[in-house]
C-alpha cells in the first residue's frame, strides 16, 4: 500500500512517499501553487503518478493540541479529496516544518536552498510520524 504524504501551504505543496510496505517515507518533491484549486489539482496529480492507495494531509495543530487557524482550510481540503474519491487522513503535524527546517539547516543548505525544500522535507516528517503510528496498528486508514 503506497501513501501520499501532503504538506499543504499557501505558495508550495510538499509531498513524501511511501514504500509499499509502508516503512519508509521519502520525499518526493513540490508544487508551487496559487490557490486551492491548483493544490487539490497538485496533489490529485501526484497520488495517481505515485499510484498512492490513499493520502495523509497535514493537520495544523497548536501545541496545546487544539486546531490552529488553517486547520478548518485542512479539514475543507481532506474533505474535497474525499469528494474526488480518494481516502484520505488528516494528521498532526506539529513541528514538521522546524524538524525539517532544521534537518536541511545541519545539512549545510543555505537559507535560499532550504525555501523550496521543507515543504518536502515537512511531509516527509508527517508521513514518518504516521507510518510510525501505523506499524503500532492503532490507526484507521481512513477518517
Amino acid at each position: 500500500m503506497i501513501i501520499l504524504g501532503v504538506d499543504l501551504g499557501d505558495r508550495r505543496v510538499g509531498f513524501a512517499v511511501s514504500d509499499e510496505e509502508g516503512r519508509l517515507a521519502v520525499v518526493a518533491g513540490f508544487s508551487p501553487v496559487r490557490n486551492r484549486a491548483e493544490a487539490l489539482s497538485a496533489v490529485l496529480a501526484k497520488a495517481d503518478a505515485e499510484r498512492a492507495d490513499y493520502i495523509v494531509l497535514g493537520l495544523p495543530l497548536n501545541m496545546n493540541g487544539r486546531p490552529g487557524r488553517k486547520a478548518g482550510e485542512a479539514r475543507e481540503f481532506r474533505d474535497l479529496l474525499l469528494q474526488a474519491g480518494r481516502k484520505a487522513v488528516l494528521w498532526d503535524e506539529r513541528l514538521t516544518t522546524l524538524e525539517a527546517t532544521r534537518l536541511l539547516k545541519d545539512a549545510g543548505l543555505k537559507r535560499r536552498q532550504r525555501k523550496n525544500r521543507v515543504d518536502a522535507a515537512s511531509a516527509q516528517r508527517l508521513l514518518e510520524s504516521y507510518l510510525e503510528r501505523l506499524k503500532k496498528g492503532d490507526l484507521g486508514l481512513a477518517k
